[in-house]
C-alpha cells in the first residue's frame, strides 16, 4: 500500500508540471519545471519559477543562506537541490521517411524520485517510468568555485515495474541553473567517465547527454 501511495504522489507532481495534462501537452504547452534549482552548494533552495528573471535567480538572504550553509557542513549535494525540476531533451529523426520529433521529459520530486516521460510528435509514447535515486558520490569539477564543486555526482537508478527492478547508474553535471547533462549506465565506473569527459568539454557531448531547464511553452 505504501508503494502505490508513493507512485500516486510522484505521478500527481509530474502531472502538476506537465500543466495538469497528465496524458500529454496541450497545443502549444510542455511540462515546466515548478522550481530553478541552486548551483551553490551552500543553498538548498532553489527559486521558483515565478520568481525567476530568466537570467540569474534571484538569491536568498544573506541570513538564510548562512543558517543553511551552518546545516551543511560540506554543502548540499547535487541530488538534493534537484528537487521539483523538470528538465527537456529534444531531437528530430526520420522513421519510414517521416520527420518525426522525440521528446523526453524529466521530473525530479523532492523524495529522490524521478519520472521519465517521452513524447513522439506531441503524444505520449508508452507509460511513464518511475524510479527511485540513490546518491553514491560527488564528481570532481577541475578549477571549479568552492560553491560550485558538488555540482556533479552520481546516482543508483533503481526503476520499478510490473516485471520487478531494474537497477543501472545515472550521472549528472549542472553546467549552470538551466542546463544539466544526463548519464546512464549499466556500471558506476561507465557513468564516471563519460561524465568526466563531459565536465572537460561539455559541448562535445550536447547532443546527447544536455537537457535544459523546462521554463517556457513551446511555440
Amino acid at each position: 500500500m505504501k508503494k502505490i501511495i508513493l507512485i500516486i504522489s510522484i505521478l500527481s507532481v509530474f502531472a502538476v508540471a506537465c500543466g495538469n495534462k497528465a496524458t500529454g501537452p496541450a497545443a502549444g504547452s510542455k511540462p515546466l519545471t515548478t522550481n530553478v534549482p541552486s548551483d551553490d552548494k551552500t543553498v538548498k533552495d532553489g527559486t521558483p519559477l515565478a520568481s525567476w528573471n530568466g537570467n540569474q535567480s534571484i538569491k536568498v538572504n544573506a541570513s538564510v543562506a548562512g543558517n543553511e550553509a551552518a546545516a551543511a557542513q560540506d554543502g548540499y549535494n547535487l541530488l538534493e537541490r534537484l528537487y521539483s525540476t523538470t528538465w527537456y531533451q529534444s531531437e528530430e529523426e526520420y522513421d519510414d521517411g517521416r520527420l518525426e520529433t522525440e521528446e523526453t521529459f524529466i521530473f525530479f520530486d523532492p523524495s529522490s524520485e524521478m519520472v521519465q516521460r517521452e513524447y513522439v510528435d506531441g503524444i505520449p509514447d508508452d507509460k511513464d517510468d518511475f524510479s527511485a535515486l540513490e546518491f553514491i558520490g560527488d564528481i570532481t569539477i577541475p578549477n571549479a568555485q568552492d560553491s560550485q564543486n558538488r555540482n556533479a555526482c552520481i546516482v543508483r537508478n533503481i526503476e520499478q515495474d510490473g516485471k520487478g527492478v531494474d537497477t543501472e547508474y545515472e550521472g549528472y553535471y549542472l553546467y549552470d541553473e538551466t542546463t544539466l547533462y544526463i548519464v546512464d549506465g549499466d556500471t558506476e565506473q561507465e557513468v564516471r567517465d563519460i561524465l568526466t569527459a563531459i565536465i572537460a568539454n561539455p559541448a562535445q557531448y550536447d547532443a546527447e547527454y544536455r537537457f535544459i531547464l523546462s521554463t517556457e511553452p513551446l511555440n
